[in-house]
């Protein structure tokens, strides 16, 4: 309804103008409402990505102490985006809570847990969207990431120090219990538990090598290594040392470990070397090729085939870092470990003669020299335990990396 003047030109005044500013009144704050919904749902947004980033975090930094699941759970948190976390934000609310789980994905081998999750959480106040009757917006983010991940074929040669200190203690006297040995032989079981036969190939080198593969459980005198006949490889690259998720005893590889006997001398470059031809000739041409190498002292001894003044005698441990360097030239990596290598003569390298090298080489130099970089290189400076640096090296090469998590 309208009223209208009595003269003609009069405008009409429309009784309904109320109602077009009530209906303003009803947008105005419909559009307030959702610019402030917009606004702090973008917050969140961003609160999301940050949490996300750091739950990747906490999960690839847990995933490098697995398949350990206490050290890998207390690494997650500790790189978490919680109060007091390496990967705590000013970006980020306070009161962020974190969540660890381990547990066994399909992809790979588990002894015990091969993957870790990171629930990372917490509430973000709003600003404005209050207005509207929404006071809080609960934020969340998820990650998991897997050690060992069974990504690749390996083929790997393992080679291992059996010259006889590997059978005294660090003063240099007689271990008739043969610690040091049984502590290597733990260390390469440890290895195998974490390898997967499905992909991965696995091969023994000893030094000193034996005067065949059948004499592999016996005894190796020094003049072993004059024989040019003599064999390193004392177990072929295979894949069936473990089944039913154990290792198994009826492999030849697993029989060769448990029944390795000491020898006498310390050479390290012929060992390597055939390593290398071990995976040149068995190897799969898919597969990356692996050489772990293990030993507790400074190389002593040198072949007598070669001659008095070969390398290979007079600068042996030389001769093994070029060896070696030849080897990674062909792609192949190499890990190298020093066990208890700071005891007597340990740290001397020595001519066959019982002389130092010229120039003089450190046991240390040597081994850090012959692995790939000094991320391959470990050392357990006194007799112990090799399990741990045995699984680290497995955990490496299998890969730690995030996953699509099969619960979400």
């Amino acid at each position: 309804m309208s009223r209208c003047g009595p003269h003609p030109l009069d405008r009409c005044v429309r009784e309904d103008s109320g109602q077009v500013l009530a209906f303003f009144a009803i947008a105005l704050v419909t559009l307030v409402g959702m610019t402030a919904l917009a606004i702090d749902v973008g917050y969140a947004y961003f609160v999301k990505r940050s949490l996300q980033a750091s739950a990747d975090a906490a999960a690839t930094a847990g995933a490098l102490e697995l398949p350990d699941p206490a050290a890998a759970a207390n690494r997650a948190r500790a790189y978490s985006g919680s109060d007091g976390g390496k990967n705590w934000k000013k970006s980020l609310p306070d009161g962020v809570a974190t969540t660890v789980m381990t547990r066994c994905l399909p992809t790979a081998p588990c002894n015990p847990v091969n993957a870790i999750t990171v629930r990372e959480s917490v509430i973000v106040k709003t600003f404005f969207a209050r207005v509207v009757g929404v006071d809080t917006l609960k934020v969340s983010a998820r990650a998991t990431a897997c050690s060992p991940c069974g990504a690749r074929p390996l083929d790997v040669m393992l080679v291992v120090d059996r010259s006889s200190s590997m059978c005294t203690t660090t003063a240099g006297d007689p271990d008739p219990a043969c610690t040091d040995l049984n502590n290597a032989k733990e260390g390469v079981r440890a290895f195998l538990e974490v390898m997967d036969p499905t992909s991965d190939s696995v091969g023994l080198a000893v030094f000193p090598p034996a005067a065949s593969r059948d004499a592999r459980c016996e005894s190796a005198p020094r003049l072993l290594y004059d024989s040019p006949t003599s064999v390193y490889t004392i177990s072929p690259l295979s894949n069936d040392y473990r089944a039913g998720g154990v290792l198994n005893p009826s492999s030849a590889l697993v029989k060769t470990i448990s029944c390795l006997k000491i020898g006498n001398g310390t050479s390290y470059a012929n060992a390597l070397e055939q390593a290398q031809a071990e995976l040149e000739e068995h190897g799969r041409p898919d597969a990356e090729d692996v050489i772990v190498f293990l030993s507790d002292g400074g190389a002593n001894y040198g072949p007598a085939f070669y001659g008095n003044t070969s390398p290979y005698r007079t600068q042996p441990c030389r001769q093994a870092v070029d060896s070696a360097a030849t080897i990674k030239a062909k792609g192949t990596s190499i890990y190298s470990i020093g066990y208890d290598i700071h005891g007597v003569y340990a740290d001397l390298c020595l001519a066959f003669d019982d002389s130092p090298e010229v120039p003089g080489m450190a046991t240390e130099i040597a081994l850090g020299s012959i692995a790939t970089s000094r991320e391959h290189f470990f050392v357990q400076p006194t007799a112990g335990e090799l399990e741990t640096i045995f699984t680290r090296i497995a955990v490496h090469l299998t890969g730690t990396r995030l996953v699509d998590d099969p619960e979400e």
